[in-house]
């Protein structure tokens, strides 16, 4: 199989990448768009493969980068940015455990941690990412350019946060809120707004 192979779909690119390092993907993708560069222009791409997991999120967002620098678009599948919409995705992941310094998990889907995301450690999901504890490390939503990914925490501190192809970071002053935030774009960029548990109609019932 080659480093990359680039394959029709619905209208669209699929990139499938094989076996190989971020400079070999770089290299590939750079040679095909410099022999052909009106052949991808105008084309949405989807990224598939298993090495993509091996990926760290910049290496991830310096190849769509790349793609859109050369003008193709970031294929953005519709979805909800509710949770409970894709929860019947089945393609969660649940953590049950805090993810320590040092520690990375790459999933293609949704990921909840039960727990909290220590400073230098890394959460990559191609869906939402949600954080039921502290988010202090680095997370990348939406990887292959789903823009309606959301990132939720309880306490959210994190050292970099990226949502498809947009970047945030935190001023170094920053003091985390009381109350779970949640991170979205809107108008091609990332926003932080207060996340309120929406109430319940429903009575409970007398014991």
């Amino acid at each position: 199989m080659a480093v990359v192979e680039i394959k029709g779909q619905n209208g669209g690119l699929v990139f499938v990448f094989g076996s190989g390092t971020i400079d070999e993907y770089t290299a590939e993708l750079s040679n095909r768009f410099a022999a052909n560069p009106l052949l991808f222009a105008g084309f949405s791409v989807t990224f598939r493969g298993e090495p993509l997991k091996n990926l760290t999120s910049e290496e991830l967002g310096s190849l769509q980068r790349l793609c859109l620098d050369h003008g193709l678009t970031l294929a953005v599948p519709h979805v909800s940015k509710t949770v409970r919409e894709r929860d019947t995705s089945g393609k969660d992941m649940i953590v049950k455990r805090t993810l320590r310094s040092g520690q990375k998990i790459i999933h293609d889907g949704s990921i909840v941690i039960m727990g909290d995301v220590h400073e230098s450690a890394e959460v990559v999901a191609s869906q939402d990412i949600i954080v039921l504890g502290r988010l202090e490390g680095v997370v990348h939503a939406g990887c292959f350019g789903d823009a309606s990914s959301i990132v939720l925490a309880l306490k959210l501190m994190p050292r970099q946060i990226r949502i498809a192809d947009k970047i945030s970071r935190p001023p170094s002053d920053s003091t985390p809120n009381d109350h779970p935030e949640l991170a979205y774009i809107e108008e091609g960029h990332i926003c932080v707004r207060e996340y309120k548990i929406p109430n319940s109609n429903r009575k409970r019932a007398s014991i």
